[in-house]
């Protein structure tokens, strides 16, 4: 049987990723809320300390509230990272959220849910991690609703899917703006950039962190009209125009409003959702 936790009269559960404490006056309506942690989370804006997470779980009790560690773990961070993860473990959170599977082997008595960025898109791989206790997955962008679908009816797995935000397209640990600005003797005068292609239209955005610097799609991935067959779908306004985004959230559930919010900005994409990718492994390939 599916075990669709997160589901309300089938439909998914809205959650917002947390990049200011602005966001939450606006959020009522949403069903619950992703907190990045100090130094184990990446592309937040806001990150929180354990203090700070267990005071946001007494005050937000009527919500889901899910905590991303998020970042890839260095082996000189493991320790820490153990220590971190079990501390969060005893807070009563709905789930926590990994990247780095050293997690599975803790002993957490916490659902835990995998964030691979571009990695969950087979239920053969979902499946697997199941079995050695994963409770959920964030699926990447980079998937088909067909695809989707297909993983729904072959999994138990909580699934989790961004429906709107900037997609994430690749990191790296260089600190490649800091390279160039350094290079080309630039003093840095923003929290992100935008590079373009060259002999090509296509804009990216760049930004640079603690762990090292991000791709991300310079159009607003907004898959809000696919009712999609997931548990739980996730909203994050990192690097969006704040009162942009506060009208979304503001407007939320009307969704001719929001998307005309959104076009006031920025462009809107729906990914790969109704396209397959262009590049496919051959069967006598494999």
């Amino acid at each position: 049987m599916l075990s669709q936790e997160g589901r309300k009269n089938n439909m998914a559960k809205k959650i917002l990723k947390v990049n200011s404490l602005n966001e939450l006056k606006y959020s009522s309506k949403l069903d619950g809320y992703i907190l990045g942690i100090n130094k184990f989370s990446c592309l937040f804006e806001k990150t929180f300390s354990i203090s700070e997470i267990k005071e946001f779980i007494y005050e937000h009790s009527s919500k889901d509230v899910f905590v991303s560690f998020n970042k890839m773990v260095y082996n000189d961070e493991l320790s820490d990272y153990k220590k971190t993860l079990l501390e969060v473990d005893k807070l009563g959170v709905k789930a926590i959220i990994v990247s780095d599977v050293a997690a599975l082997t803790y002993g957490l008595k916490t659902n835990v849910i995998l964030d691979q960025f571009h990695l969950n898109n087979s239920y053969h791989t979902i499946n697997h991690y199941v079995k050695n206790g994963v409770m959920g997955v964030v699926l990447t962008d980079d998937i088909t609703k067909d695809e989707i679908e297909k993983i729904r009816q072959n999994t138990s797995c909580l699934l989790f899917k961004n429906v709107l935000c900037f997609s994430h397209l690749s990191t790296s640990a260089r600190k490649l703006v800091t390279n160039y600005m350094n290079y080309f003797k630039v003093k840095h005068h923003s929290k992100s950039y935008k590079i373009k292609e060259r002999n090509k239209d296509n804009y990216y955005r760049i930004v640079e962190d603690d762990f090292g610097t991000h791709i991300l799609n310079n159009k607003v991935l907004y898959l809000m009209d696919f009712h999609l067959p997931v548990d739980y779908e996730i909203i994050d306004g990192y690097l969006m125009d704040k009162n942009v985004f506060k009208d979304v959230l503001t407007n939320f559930y009307d969704n001719d409003k929001m998307k005309d919010i959104l076009t006031s900005k920025y462009e809107l994409t729906t990914g790969f959702i109704n396209h397959e990718t262009i590049y496919k492994v051959r069967k006598d390939e494999r």
